[in-house]
């Protein structure tokens, strides 16, 4: 079994494939995470905002004009929005739910 710091630094670089992977976890982390008061509401709020942005109308690369470019900007906006959330929690408060989601 990795010890906790090994998962908290692993969720804290994901790759594409192991978010895909673990979206169920994922999805149970956050729920954690937007819950709990020990973690940054900046960070909290800057990935509402890449959701925000992925369910908006407007884009910075319209997917209509560039299909797949446009949706891969959307990717990529959630993306650096999780990332910049799971940044900024505190590494001993991600183990610690990590840890309790097994």
């Amino acid at each position: 079994m990795p010890n906790q710091s090994s998962a908290s630094s692993t969720w804290r670089q994901p790759s594409f494939w192991k978010l895909v992977l673990n979206l169920p976890k994922l999805f149970r982390l956050l729920g954690r995470l937007f819950r709990d008061a020990r973690v940054p509401a900046f960070g909290k709020l800057v990935f509402v905002a890449s959701i925000a942005y992925l369910i908006s109308p407007i884009d910075l690369i319209p997917d209509f004009l560039f299909p797949i470019l446009g949706q891969m900007n959307d990717l990529g906006m959630v993306l650096a929005g999780l990332r910049y959330l799971l940044h900024r929690t505190p590494p001993n408060v991600l183990e610690e739910h990590l840890a309790q989601l097994g």
